[in-house]
């Protein structure tokens, strides 16, 4: 018996975590947003395709919303809400300059920066509550969870790629992020 079959609960229970954190980074990345109003409001979904992008570097369209999990053409309207706003920019693909790649701003660089910094803080709150023990666990299996995190943001998603439903969605990982 594999250790992943004595813990079957693990990845559900690891994701359902990761989504509790993700939440305070969108809310984070709300706050963030709203002095730009109207169509400039960071969502958690731009706060994701950036952070995405980000961690990937700047892909086609297709590719982000692989990864992403949503259709090219939701996709599509994300990218000109973010382009408007000054986050992402539309650069031609060096590979075909028939098409053109989607890339992250200074303006984007910027806000999720700025994003990470209002996250870091209130989890700093939090972690300082932890006793020495929970502190030594939470160091320990810090390399690995930001391995995995690293790895959900920077492939296509499982349904993109044909496969089955068992595998975590990118775009948690990418927002907590975030």
């Amino acid at each position: 018996m594999s250790d992943a079959d004595a813990t079957p609960e693990l990845p559900g229970r690891l994701g359902v975590a990761v989504q509790l954190l993700a939440h305070a980074g969108k809310q984070a990345g709300k706050d963030a947003g709203k002095g730009s109003g109207g169509r400039g409001e960071l969502t958690p979904t731009r706060l994701t395709a950036l952070s995405v992008l980000a961690a990937a570097g700047p892909m086609r369209l297709g590719g982000l919303a692989s990864r992403l999990g949503v259709q090219v053409s939701t996709m599509s309207r994300i990218v000109d809400i973010m382009v408007a706003s000054g986050w992402a920019e539309r650069r031609p693909d060096e590979a075909d300059h028939r098409a053109c790649v989607i890339g992250v701003t200074g303006a984007g660089h910027a806000l999720l920066d700025s994003v990470r910094q209002d996250n870091a803080t209130r989890l700093a709150e939090c972690v300082a509550g932890l006793g020495p023990d929970d502190l030594a666990v939470l160091e320990t299996a810090l390399p690995v969870l930001e391995s995995l995190a690293q790895e959900v943001a920077c492939r296509p998603s499982a349904r993109a790629r044909g496969a089955g439903s068992g595998t975590a969605r990118p775009a948690a990982a990418a927002s907590a992020l975030a």
